[in-house]
């Protein structure tokens, strides 16, 4: 029987997902078209995703060490969301100081390694914050989590709309004539307010990144564990590598993560590619945080009835589809499937192992230890991925047609994630279910107030 979950730590936790991932989705869904649009080609393209993994390495050692021994969690996240707000700021006038002189590329370079030191640590520390105050992590972590997927999808519907805001007007004007006038003083309105522009993704997230910073006074109390201050928690980690299921799962983790970035960085411009109009790409791309909500409420079934194996594997088995989908590239309809099939490819591999992660650990190294998993995968595995998908993306890239070559670009990874299953299933032997968190007299909850 699933833990009830109080209402005071729900909804704060619940706005804590959805501005931690708006901030996400204002920018992913848009960034390679806007940095194409930028002038900066595929290979540069990856080296910027590539330099996100700064801030990854520096989560192990540092964060971990500070939001389990010296500082509230709470207190971390809002001091890292204001100093990402700041940098997202900044960004949008890098960019441009690119695209006028075709140099000082290491500043955006920079801005962005600086942008991911604030931010991407904030993800395994939301997650570490959340199942210290869950009581039974399995059965209620999802109901706070989906919360992250509304906060993506309305950050991207909402970029799309102000992008699109004349066919948005027009379309409300044909389909609602009753409201009219209302339509009309809403344009007469937006007239007022400077005119959309592609940067606008990072303004957009600068103030989610803010409000997220300022939020952070509501959120519960994390203190650090008291009794284990004098031990260097990162090392405590470390001997989680002990364990034999724990390290498998990571390799395969970080093996995995070496062929998502090409989603990030190649999706947008095949569905630009297939006519669909920019300003609604972001749009379109909701699809697949949709898929999110019944993979996230169905995720406690699988595991309990499956186990962990093959639930991990249903994960990998879905992005190898969706990669073959994208290689057909046509109809329209089989790449929207493939989008379709994100919350299988996402839950189903990201939130097992952290839901794993935190089942090993100690109620004193948790940050810590999402962390590792994190560094490993975004921190390595990741960017690695990303240079490897920009040159990929180069090479499939024909010039003289200005089109891209998508059955060869994502044949690659597909046949890599086949052969990487089958090794998995025959090689890796795990328990069949995940059993998560200690008995909830035994969790330490902190100070609700």
């Amino acid at each position: 029987m699933t833990a009830r979950l109080p209402w005071t730590v729900r909804w704060r936790l619940s706005i804590l997902w959805a501005l931690q991932w708006g901030i996400t989705g204002t920018i992913l869904t848009y960034l390679p078209l806007y940095l194409t649009q930028s002038g900066l080609n595929a290979e540069q393209q990856g080296q910027l995703m590539a330099v996100t993994a700064v801030g990854l390495w520096f989560a192990p050692l540092l964060v971990g060490q500070v939001a389990d021994r010296w500082l509230a969690t709470e207190r971390y996240l809002a001091l890292s969301h204001f100093v990402g707000g700041v940098t997202l700021s900044c960004i949008p006038h890098a960019t441009l100081g690119f695209q006028e002189t075709n140099d000082n590329f290491l500043i955006l370079l920079f801005l962005v390694g600086l942008y991911s030191v604030a931010y991407f640590p904030t993800v395994a520390l939301a997650s570490s914050l959340s199942f210290r105050h869950l009581s039974d992590p399995q059965s209620q972590f999802g109901y706070v989590r989906v919360w992250g997927t509304v906060g993506w999808m309305l950050a991207g519907l909402a970029l799309s709309v102000w992008l699109g805001q004349a066919d948005a007007l027009l379309w409300l004007r044909d389909n609602i004539p009753a409201a009219a006038g209302l339509w009309f003083n809403l344009g007469l309105f937006l007239e007022w307010l400077p005119s959309p522009s592609s940067s606008d993704c990072f303004r957009m997230a600068a103030v989610l990144s803010f409000a997220l910073s300022s939020f952070c006074v509501f959120l519960p109390h994390t203190p650090p564990v008291p009794q284990s201050r004098r031990r260097f928690a990162p090392l405590e980690v470390l001997k989680m590598f002990q364990d034999r299921t724990f390290t498998l799962l990571i390799l395969i983790s970080f093996l995995l993560s070496l062929v998502v970035p090409l989603y990030t960085l190649q999706v947008p411009k095949l569905l630009e590619q297939l006519g669909f109009e920019n300003e609604w790409i972001p749009a379109v791309m909701l699809i697949g945080q949709i898929s999110e909500f019944p993979a996230l409420f169905l995720l406690p079934f699988f595991l309990k009835r499956f186990g962990l194996k093959a639930t991990f594997a249903l994960g990998m088995m879905a992005w190898l589809v969706r990669y073959v989908f994208f290689a057909f590239e046509h109809p329209w309809t089989l790449i929207l499937l493939g989008l379709a099939l994100h919350g299988v490819c996402h839950v189903f591999l990201i939130i097992v192992i952290q839901l794993f992660v935190d089942s090993r650990c100690k109620p004193d190294v948790r940050a810590s230890a999402q962390n590792l998993f994190t560094f490993v995968t975004m921190g390595v595995g990741m960017p690695l991925g990303s240079i490897i998908g920009g040159k990929l993306g180069q090479w499939w890239f024909d010039i003289d047609s200005g089109r891209t070559n998508y059955l060869g670009l994502f044949s690659l990874p597909a046949v890599f994630i086949f052969t990487l299953l089958l090794i998995y299933w025959k090689w890796f032997h795990f328990q069949s279910a995940v059993a998560v968190g200690p008995p909830p007299a035994q969790r330490d909850v902190g100070d609700e107030t």
